[in-house]
């Protein structure tokens, strides 16, 4: 081979020791894999003068190798010949670790058939700390072109070749470390900033009115999602009640479901009709967000004689327990909010009477799933009759952790918000309040 008679002698010693040199200061130079392969391929082409070069690198999977840099091969011939750990000269290599001379690839078997003119192979193993990281391979077209001389120099070349590998893989992990953890990092502050959102919306006590216990509970998920429930005093002794859910998580979802809020208390002060309160939320939501982004809702109006008025916006519909064993759902209202602007939505009317319950709720307490199946409103409705004659909280929770006890362990897909309204009697009242 005609750089083989170039490096006889002193002078071939000496090329030899400065490429490795070199081969160094390319590999502390840049961490770049790429960059760093490329330049040890031209290195290695500079001594040895060879036609044909591929650096392959074993897959995560450990049985593939793949194309890290080539010299001298057209890209169609590296996508047509299959290299896999195991086949051919540079599987075997890959596989045992030691390196191979071919004198004539036409007698070796193993040889997998591409460049035509290619006449003769030099494999070496790329080895770290004993651990295989893949080959060079390097052909020529003369016959027997390579020396023992050839191996040990690019055993010598490979070798700094692997550490190039090693220093590449360590600082890309090293990256995706710091971005995984400056992520991590956003994303609680993120979840602070939704949680904050959040317990905000959340009424910090049980509201009061005459002749009713009112009680409401949230359990949240790790995430955080668009939940919430919120008690409005209003004049003449009426209390309004929300239950909403917006669609989405974390911050986003929050603020939407602060917007509603926010939106509903502004407008209830001023306007009797629920329903052109609802509308008006409807419209500023629609006008404000984008068309995925909507929010269910119910909302009632307690009056303390026994009236309730109310519009149900897409909402899980909230049920009432008579006390005489009927079961009642609240559906009267129209769709979801945000999706489209100048909806109309009705008012329903019902009353409530001693010993009744109003259970309202989110979607988080049906949907809460045991593998594939719901805890689902049927266990609500048999849950609610179970723990019928409790007082409003005991109910509110009971709900809760039945739903979050049928789930089993592990973190719920929702929030579960839970709403329960029960009149008693006065005199129960007056007990109920007595210290």
């Amino acid at each position: 081979m005609e750089a083989n008679r170039h490096r006889n002698g002193e002078a071939g010693i000496r090329l030899e020791h400065e490429t490795l040199l070199e081969a160094v200061r390319t590999i502390v130079a840049t961490l770049d894999l790429e960059t760093a392969l490329e330049r040890l391929l031209y290195l290695a082409n500079k001594s040895l003068g060879f036609r044909y070069c591929t650096i392959l690198l074993i897959g995560e999977n450990r049985t593939s190798l793949e194309v890290a840099a080539r010299y001298g091969y057209p890209l169609s011939m590296m996508q047509r010949v299959e290299l896999a750990v195991g086949k051919g000269v540079t599987g075997r290599v890959a596989e045992t670790g030691e390196a191979l001379i071919i004198p004539d690839v036409r007698l070796e078997d193993r040889y997998l058939e591409g460049l035509k003119d290619a006449r003769s192979e030099l494999v070496v193993p790329l080895v770290f700390r004993g651990r295989v990281l893949g080959v060079v391979d390097v052909q020529s077209p003369e016959l027997d072109a390579f020396t023992e001389s050839d191996r040990e120099f690019l055993y010598a070349l490979a070798g700094i070749a692997s550490v190039a590998i090693i220093n590449a893989r360590n600082h890309a992990r090293a990256i995706r470390s710091r971005e995984e953890e400056a992520k991590r990092r956003e994303l609680e502050r993120e979840l602070d900033l939704g949680r904050t959102i959040q317990k905000r919306l959340l009424p910090d006590r049980d509201p009061h009115v005459p002749g009713y216990e009112i009680a409401g509970v949230n359990l949240p998920t790790q995430t955080i999602s668009g939940d919430y429930f919120d008690y409005v005093e209003l004049p003449h002794g009426h209390l309004g009640i929300a239950v909403a859910d917006v669609s989405g998580k974390g911050v986003p979802a929050a603020l939407l479901a602060a917007s509603l809020q926010g939106t509903i208390r502004s407008h209830v002060e001023n306007i009797y009709s629920i329903g052109a309160v609802i509308e008006r939320a409807n419209n500023s939501l629609a006008r404000s967000t984008e068309p995925e982004h909507f929010a269910t809702l119910f909302y009632a109006v307690l009056d303390p004689r026994g009236f309730l008025t109310y519009v149900n916006a897409g909402h899980n519909p909230p049920f009432l327990f008579r006390a005489d064993g009927r079961v009642e759902e609240l559906t009267e209202g129209g769709t979801v909010l945000g999706t489209f602007p100048d909806l109309t939505f009705s008012e329903g009317w019902t009353s409530i009477g001693p010993g009744d319950y109003l259970v309202a709720y989110t979607d988080g307490l049906t949907d809460s799933e045991r593998g594939e199946e719901p805890f689902g409103e049927e266990r609500v409705v048999e849950t609610i009759e179970r723990a019928r004659g409790a007082p409003a909280r005991v109910m509110a929770t009971v709900l809760v952790t039945e739903a979050d006890a049928f789930k089993g362990p592990g973190p719920a897909i929702d929030d579960m918000t839970v709403v329960v309204v029960r009149r008693v009697e006065a005199h129960e009242t007056e007990r109920a309040r007595r210290p």
